[in-house]
């Protein structure tokens, strides 16, 4: 009797390197490098950490759109909520606005979740008809028109306060190490913002799901854009304080210390000052980028991520 062993299905070829990507790599760290050498290593650091925040990006657009196969353009949208983490953590809170128009603020958000939360309940325990529509348009209505008396004076009284400086609410005002927590928050209100599209629109694929979710990411664009009271609008937010280690400029140009190491390197100090912040911030991106990178890679591999590739195929 003659025994032929079959190879198994378990036996899989090992994985390549990727020679064309690490290629990729090299030619653009080259050109970094010559950035650097050529012009200013102020300009190659700005490169890198921009390249760094957008690999970051990138990490959840491939999870949607490569692993999952959804087409999702609203991106931007996630964006923006991040800025907004970091204006509500770092900056501090501005005492006028919230005695303008802060208690009654915090009236009118709470009495619009209410609103959503009891045509919530409405919805799903009424039964499908006319009546269920007339309750709905009843009470979606009237909450509107009833949450705008509450919500209009308060944001007029807050953006009322020194408009050309603060006209805002203001943060938490953290400081020092506790200003990165705003970027696991920005994080927690993309995912919030996610859940509330994937509840809205998943149902959706292809040019559908990629229209409706460019319209909910216009919409928080607009939001934020409009909603001075917020994060003061379009008129930005400067002075927003900078997260541990990284050192402000100025500082570091005050220092001896400083000024004779960079003497020794044979660099100016402002330039010195301006580069030594620059790769602070990548080192820290860097850090960022490779813990979501092994998060990424673990949630890939388990349960959920067998389930986000049978979503696509």
């Amino acid at each position: 009797m003659t025994d032929v062993t079959q190879p198994t299905a378990a036996a899989a070829p090992a994985s390549k390197i990727n020679l064309r990507a690490i290629a990729l790599f090299v030619i653009v760290a080259l050109l970094i490098a010559w950035t650097g050498f050529t012009q200013s290593w102020n300009v190659a650091l700005a490169i890198v950490n921009m390249g760094l925040v957008s690999a970051i990006m990138a990490l959840g657009v491939n999870m949607q759109w490569g692993f999952a196969g959804l087409f999702n353009v609203g991106i931007m949208g996630f964006v923006a909520l991040g800025g907004l983490a970091v204006v509500l953590v770092t900056e501090a809170p501005v005492p006028e606005a919230w005695a303008a128009g802060g208690p009654r603020m915090i009236l009118a958000l709470a009495f619009g979740l209410a609103l959503l939360v009891v045509a919530a309940l409405v919805y799903q325990r009424m039964a499908k008809g006319r009546l269920r529509a007339l309750a709905m348009t009843v009470l979606l209505v009237g909450g509107y028109f009833a949450y705008r008396e509450i919500f209009v004076p308060a944001a007029d009284a807050i953006e009322a306060v020194n408009p050309a400086g603060t006209g805002f609410l203001g943060g938490a005002g953290f400081k020092g190490g506790l200003a990165l927590l705003a970027w696991p928050i920005g994080g927690l209100f993309a995912a919030t913002a996610a859940w509330a599209i994937g509840k809205t629109a998943l149902g959706l694929r292809s040019d559908y799901l990629a229209i409706a979710t460019l319209g909910i990411s216009e919409i928080i664009i607009a939001v934020l854009k409009n909603e001075d009271w917020l994060a003061r609008g379009v008129k930005n937010v400067n002075g927003l304080e900078r997260p541990w280690p990284v050192p402000y400029e100025v500082d570091l140009q005050a220092s001896a210390d400083f000024a004779a190491r960079a003497a020794s390197w044979g660099m100016d100090p402002v330039v010195a000052s301006a580069v030594v912040v620059k790769l602070i911030y990548a080192a820290l991106f860097t850090v960022v980028l490779l813990i979501l990178l092994w998060m990424s890679q673990a949630a890939l591999k388990s349960p959920w991520g067998r389930m986000m590739r049978a979503i696509r195929d």
